[in-house]
């Protein structure tokens, strides 16, 4: 698998992320050779950390819209 370049993780969809992801962690668990193993987990590393920034993202827009959502009902009774 090629090394993705980390400003190309920013950039990629969701459902390349994720592709990403699935293959990585299925080289990290038939590949037995050191020197691949650890590239391959600092890049899974580099990838699960977007991962989960995006989904705490969505969360805290939920969360703002959410409330953002209640702020308008209170205002227009």
């Amino acid at each position: 698998m090629k090394k993705i370049n980390t400003d190309k993780i920013a950039i990629m969809s969701d459902d390349e992320l994720r592709s990403h992801l699935s293959k990585l962690k299925n080289l990290l668990t038939y590949k037995n050779k050191r020197e691949n193993k650890f590239n391959l987990e600092i890049e899974l590393c580099y990838l699960q950390r977007e991962s989960f920034v995006r989904d705490n993202r969505k969360i805290a827009h939920e969360k703002f819209l959410n409330e953002r959502g209640q702020l308008k009902r209170f205002k227009k009774m």
